[in-house]
């Protein structure tokens, strides 16, 4: 297991930015195109970009809720560009990612769907996690607990429950298990967030298109560690077929004030609070399939000037 620093060893031009995740981490947006890129490529995964098919070097600005964005200025554009962010996923020993100074308090509040101050998931956070000392025996202990507790089903405006709710409810989407894996720990103040992205398809049909919600939880060292609830249930998450994209989802400041924003991937965001595509798809193609070694998947964007 390796540990890395939010730092880009990549050819890129990478800006780091201490704000809270509060702040807006870009600036000049109403100048820029904004695209969610996580951090695997950090490590040996890699993103490339082209415009018009010739490769292009984008600036990458980290946003502090944990993963990049990849800006594009509008005036490298010509309408009808099309834009191409292509992600070669690589298997690896697991990278666990560095929490910078300061922000660990920005995981421990609740927020509108994250109810951690919730009077029984508190109470049920503290049951869980009675006799067990550190934060990753507690969060194992959370994450039994949701993946049980929690069945799939998918039903209109699911994103906008709260974590309480699913946890009275019993079911809900991956967005649901994860909310309420974040406020659970968070109740026992561990903190955690959760991480919005793009898994292989599980339905034999060999696509890379269907979003995703999984979480990770912060250990004593400072280290983040992912995992999910649905597809896979193992800790310290390391597969290729997930690409995180978005950290933070329901708390980013990017998505909340997306008006503000020429966010690439509008046209896949339901509500204003919650990134959710209608049906699941969010536009990527598998591009190669080389399982268990790497896979390459694409976005693509047609740029219209306004």
């Amino acid at each position: 297991m390796k540990k890395y620093f939010p730092v880009c060893f990549a050819c890129f031009l990478v800006i780091l930015f201490t704000s809270s995740c509060e702040k807006d981490p870009i600036g000049n947006h109403a100048d820029h195109l904004s695209f969610p890129v996580g951090r695997s490529f950090l490590s040996a995964s890699s993103v490339d970009i082209s415009i018009a098919g010739q490769a292009y070097e984008a600036d990458f600005a980290f946003d502090s809720c944990g993963g990049y964005w990849l800006h594009i200025p509008k005036s490298a554009l010509s309408s009808g560009d099309q834009i191409k962010i292509r992600f070669t996923r690589k298997r690896e020993e697991l990278q666990l990612f560095s929490q910078l100074s300061g922000y660990k308090q920005d995981w421990l509040r609740p927020s509108p769907t994250i109810d951690s101050d919730h009077e029984e998931l508190k109470r049920i956070a503290q049951e869980i996690t009675e006799g067990y000392d550190t934060n990753i025996e507690k969060a194992k202990r959370i994450q039994v607990y949701v993946v049980g507790h929690v069945y799939l089903k998918i039903y209109f405006d699911a994103s906008l429950d709260k974590a309480s709710t699913t946890n009275q409810l019993g079911y809900g989407t991956c967005m649901n298990s994860s909310k309420l894996f974040v406020a659970l720990c968070r109740a026992v103040n561990i903190p955690a967030r959760s991480v919005w992205g793009v898994v292989h398809a599980h339905d034999g049909l060999g696509g890379y298109n269907n979003h995703h919600q999984w979480a990770e939880m912060l250990d004593e060292n400072g280290y983040w560690h992912p995992m999910d609830f649905g597809y896979t249930t193992h800790f310290d998450l390391n597969d290729i077929r997930y690409l995180d994209l978005l950290y933070a989802a329901e708390e980013n400041t990017i998505i909340r004030n997306r008006g503000d924003y020429h966010i690439m991937f509008e046209d896949l965001l339901y509500h204003n609070d919650h990134p959710t595509p209608p049906n699941g798809k969010l536009k990527f193609r598998l591009l190669e399939d080389s399982r268990p070694d790497s896979m390459v998947v694409e976005y693509s964007y047609d740029y219209l000037a306004e």
